[in-house]
């Protein structure tokens, strides 16, 4: 019996294209990706934002729903916990669909490429690792940090994607992303410490 195919997140998200409904929620949309094999599509979903060039105050409030969503997958939830003030904020129809057709493109290129393989990376073990790196990629998505979004964006991406995807090639990529991520950190936090130091001691 061949293998069930792995799940499509642009798939999910085509209907709301169609939507008649005036306002839709971020619960429904959320409901719109969730997949009984794990949260892996909803933080694919939620990185994509973060990837987009933008000032830092506006990459941190992207970032904070990554900060629900990565720790739960970490801990191998099947349905996403929200607040209810965030579960229950409504996106108007004109807006929710321009955000779905700018995103979309981008998930069905993804996926085209990202196919099983690999698939022993990406079982609970995989999914368990893959969520506390995503946790903490989040953790620095929402620090005031100009231009820091990128590596650490594409870390979770690429992460939650190979999950969602069952690749483990991209769970490898993600691994290579993860550390130039975190070399940029250490650098630029480095550096931080050195002009402050020079500030002080000037």
């Amino acid at each position: 019996m061949p293998d069930k195919a792995p799940p499509s997140v642009a798939e999910n998200l085509e209907p709301l294209l169609r939507t008649e409904k005036d306002d839709v929620t971020i619960d429904e949309i959320v409901a719109r990706v969730e997949q009984r094999e794990g949260l892996a599509p909803v933080v694919t979903l939620l990185a994509l934002p973060v990837l987009i060039p933008l000032p830092p105050g506006v990459s941190m409030v992207l970032a904070l729903p990554l900060l629900f969503a990565a720790p739960q997958m970490m801990i191998g939830r099947r349905d996403l916990w929200l607040p209810k003030g965030l579960a229950c904020q409504a996106i108007d129809r004109e807006r929710l669909q321009k955000g779905v057709e700018r995103v979309l493109p981008w998930i069905e290129r993804l996926e085209r490429v990202v196919k099983p393989r690999l698939t022993f990376l990406t079982g609970h073990a995989g999914a368990a690792a893959a969520g506390a790196v995503c946790t903490v990629m989040a953790m620095v998505l929402v620090l005031p940090l100009p231009f820091a979004n990128l590596f650490p964006g594409l870390t979770v991406l690429l992460f939650s994607l190979g999950l969602t995807r069952r690749d483990g090639l991209a769970v490898i990529a993600g691994c290579l992303a993860m550390a130039v991520a975190v070399t940029g950190l250490v650098w630029g936090l480095h550096g931080a410490r050195l002009g402050l130091h020079h500030l002080i001691g000037g």
